[in-house]
């Protein structure tokens, strides 16, 4: 090997263990919502999970002993792939019972959710009151949102393809980002009778500049400083919402919320 080129892999070597150490992987969001999750679930709950796809990342797999687990998609390619009860389905119009789960939680998937309020309306009808959600998604002011946002699809596609290896593709479903503020948020939980209970913006580190050195060191530098100052929290790549169901009279399913709040 020329020393060029073991100066480039020990350079690949320490931008991995940089990655590792300081955002676990490039996965710390992910990890920070599991981890709400596991606290937010005990033996014998029902869970919805929401845009399950096959569950990759073991998010309510772990609890199917325990607990009943529902997932809904719409994506029929992954329903013989889901470990527990699957409904092929609309998330804006869920074919299940009023007031029937204790948690939902949902992972990267209001970013291709065309109509929040609908969504949000049928998470506060199936959830039992004192129920809660719990979302991770992008963060609309992180660069790598406003990048996505104002790119076509094809480009995510040929990002997957680089990112996560040949047919990964398939995987990169088009996003419309119309819930992904925090104020975005507010009013659509609002709008469903949902109280929002916490907000969290989380940076996963410089994941697109892994591969090139000068970039690297210049969004690790940008990742730590986002990720150390609170003013500058909400440039952090993703967020994660917490909200609850109020514990009062269900509503019926398509009451309009202006009337729920006057009632």
């Amino acid at each position: 090997m020329t020393p060029g080129a073991q100066t480039l892999l020990a350079g690949d070597v320490i931008r991995r263990r940089v990655m590792q150490q300081r955002w676990d992987g490039g996965h710390r969001a992910l990890h920070e919502y599991q981890r709400r999750v596991e606290e937010a679930i005990d033996p014998g709950m029902s869970i919805l999970h929401a845009g399950c796809g096959w569950d990759k990342h073991r998010i309510t797999e772990p609890h199917g002993a325990d607990c009943t687990v529902v997932g809904v998609d719409l994506d029929p390619r992954v329903g013989p792939m889901f470990h527990g009860e699957f409904l092929l389905a609309d998330l804006a119009d869920l074919p299940l019972e009023d007031d029937r789960f204790d948690v939902i939680v949902s992972e990267y998937v209001l970013e291709h959710v065309q109509d929040p309020v609908k969504t949000f309306r049928e998470f506060s009808r199936v959830l039992r009151p004192g129920g809660r959600a719990i979302v991770l998604t992008p963060n609309l002011y992180s660069y790598k949102t406003l990048a996505a946002r104002f790119t076509s699809h094809r480009v995510h596609e040929a990002a997957g393809r680089i990112r996560y290896g040949p047919g990964q593709e398939e995987e990169m479903y088009p996003t419309v980002f119309r819930c992904n503020t925090s104020e975005r948020f507010r009013s659509v939980a609002d709008q469903a009778d949902l109280e929002i209970d916490s907000v969290t913006f989380v940076t996963n580190g410089p994941t697109w500049f892994q591969r090139v050195p000068v970039l690297f060191e210049i969004g690790h530098l940008f990742h730590r400083a986002i990720d150390r100052w609170r003013f500058s929290e909400q440039l952090r790549c993703a967020m994660i919402v917490e909200l609850t169901k109020p514990e009062r009279e269900i509503r019926t399913r398509n009451e309009p919320a202006s009337n729920r709040r006057s009632s």
